[in-house]
């Protein structure tokens, strides 16, 4: 672990990730939702704005007219698709640079993000442990899976020319070669950890940076209920690559499988996998 003295020379200002939409998470977080702020703040952002007024109007949720008050769109969308809207446009952003060779991975791992998240999110309904969670922890099951590799943005704003060096030299290793050379490079850091850290500095609840500090690791020292949730985050990360959206198809097989606590036995993969992918188009059409 990295002292406080160590951790205050990193950079968390990650590019993209503006003001209104960390606001927006947090007023997502509250335990006593206030819809009315949660408008008021969408208007203050013409880009989160323009997605929640375009989703609404889209044929997924059209009704007879256009809908051009940004309440009643909010009402048609439902606080489910609402969450999904904001937090997609508040982190793609992120997963985005002026460097070629890095901007590739960026929109890999996006990718990547989006197909664990749609994965993890069809999972809750054949996953009896998943569906007897809290529900704040149900509720945060789609942004854990777009926001567990948030720390490579961090280290790449903190060390920009070491990491485009580092995607030449480096990703054609196994994953967990990988996730040493990145402590090796830089400065002892890991996306684990700086996703963590910055995920703590935004506001979430203990659980989520426990997650997203921890799952690459198949049994990390967690209690029972965040065991579950990072097990669901493994198992979405090993259909994503048997779908086809792994950013680095390099895993030893089963990597992502050991440690699961998951009863799966009720799962239909091939159909599991048709939604993802029916869902991974509309939301390409929504947000194109």
């Amino acid at each position: 672990m990295h002292s406080v003295k160590r951790l205050a020379h990193i950079d968390f200002n990650v590019p993209g990730v503006k003001a209104v939409g960390m606001e927006l998470m947090r007023l997502l977080n509250a335990q006593n939702l206030d819809m009315d702020a949660i408008a008021r703040t969408i208007e203050l952002d013409p880009a989160i704005f323009g997605s929640v007024m375009a989703c609404a109007n889209s044929p997924l949720f059209a009704a007879v007219s256009e809908i051009v008050d940004l309440r009643i769109a909010i009402n048609r969308l439902g606080l489910k698709e609402i969450r999904r809207i904001i937090f997609h446009v508040v982190l793609e952003s992120a997963f985005r640079s002026d460097n070629t060779e890095i901007n590739k991975l960026l929109r890999a791992l996006w990718k990547q993000n989006l197909a664990v998240s749609l994965t993890m999110q069809r999972l809750v309904q054949d996953c009896p442990q998943v569906k007897a969670l809290p529900l704040d922890m149900v509720a945060l099951v789609y942004p854990l899976g777009l926001m567990h590799v948030i720390g490579i943005p961090v280290i790449i704003i903190n060390y920009y020319n070491l990491f485009a060096k580092f995607i030449r030299d480096d990703l054609a290793r196994p994953l967990p070669e990988i996730y040493d050379r990145e402590k090796e490079i830089f400065d002892g850091f890991d996306h684990f950890e700086l996703g963590a850290e910055l995920i703590k500095r935004w506001g979430f609840p203990d659980f989520f940076p426990a997650v997203i500090a921890s799952y690459c690791q198949p049994e990390p020292a967690l209690d029972a209920n965040s065991r579950v949730l990072h097990s669901l985050l493994r198992h979405a990360r090993h259909l994503a690559d048997e779908f086809g959206y792994a950013a680095l198809p390099n895993a030893p097989e089963g990597y992502w499988l050991h440690g699961n606590v998951l009863d799966l036995s009720a799962v239909d993969k091939e159909k599991l996998k048709a939604d993802v992918l029916e869902q991974l188009d509309k939301i390409a059409a929504m947000f194109s």
